[in-house]
């Protein structure tokens, strides 16, 4: 069984075609985990009265502490062999559940992530792969293919076998943070599993619901992004985080300063992330020519 498991906070205009898409899935064995997180909108009722007719629909309501409680709550309730957490204003489409499920036991992993599309004005746009892999391909190390944006590892279709978070740690989200809270987790699966990754797009991003994390300035403490930790990481692992450093330049008022005074040489790393992406940007290229 899969347990897909949904954070939910005030997204009452999204959460009835959020759920609904659930529930058109091909594949049938499935738990829905709604986990409200102290709405105070009518997203509460709008759960309910669809969860009435359906029992594989599991309602939880718990005082607000943010998505990162939320779903860690939502996996402590989970009894499925496979986990997926699911935005409440994202959308499957039916075949999510069915592909992601046969490319885990084609590939024989524990880890597996589909493609995204993103609706924009009722328009959907393709994520664009480098590499058309509809079965899937395995990766040891994914993180320089991400960066050089072969591989993809989404929100809302990536499925992860339930012993890992057993074995990782019970609380994967890190409840401290604001923004990024499932990356450092995210990082430790890269180094450590292998991940089938497909081409095919099995999702779709609400452009018009989306919410991007508001930075607040006063508070950059609690951004992963002011939180990186450079011991005991791999090379491809610091490589990864310099995309963060390059993102709190970009989003931080005096963001270069900010960076290179709160990480020292480790700032640097941002240049080696820049190189990989221009790496594969040109081989990509090349390949393209020659074909």
């Amino acid at each position: 069984m899969i347990s897909v498991i949904i954070p939910l906070y005030n997204k009452e205009r999204a959460i009835r075609n959020t759920v609904e898409s659930v529930l058109k899935q091909t594949f049938k064995e499935f738990e829905l985990i709604i986990i409200d997180d102290g709405s105070t909108d009518n997203s509460a009722d709008i759960v309910k009265e669809i969860a009435v007719n359906d029992n594989r629909i599991h309602y939880y309501y718990k005082p607000n502490g943010g998505v990162s409680t939320a779903r860690n709550f939502g996996l402590s309730k989970a009894k499925g062999e496979w986990i997926i957490f699911l935005d409440a204003d994202d959308e499957m489409l039916p075949i999510n559940l069915e592909h992601l499920y046969t490319l885990a036991n084609r590939h024989n992993v524990q880890i597996v992530a589909g493609n995204v599309m993103i609706k924009r004005n009722n328009y959907l746009e393709k994520s664009q792969l480098i590499l058309d892999k509809p079965d899937g391909k395995v990766y040891k190390n994914i993180i320089p293919s991400i960066i050089g944006g072969e591989a993809i590892f989404p929100n809302g279709a990536v499925l992860i076998n339930h012993n890992i978070f057993n074995l990782e740690k019970r609380k994967p989200y890190n409840e401290t943070l604001f923004r990024y809270e499932d990356a450092e987790f995210e990082l430790n699966l890269f180094r450590k599993y292998p991940i089938a990754v497909s081409s095919k797009p099995i999702h779709i991003i609400h452009s018009e619901f989306a919410e991007l994390s508001k930075l607040n300035e006063k508070k950059c403490d609690k951004d992963f992004i002011f939180n990186l930790d450079f011991k005991e990481k791999t090379f491809w692992q610091k490589i990864y985080l310099g995309r963060f450093i390059m993102e709190g330049c970009s989003s931080y008022n005096n963001g270069f300063y900010k960076m290179k005074k709160k990480y020292g040489l480790n700032y640097y790393w941002r240049y080696l992330y820049l190189l990989v992406r221009k790496y594969y940007s040109i081989k990509h290229s090349f390949l393209r020519l020659i074909q």
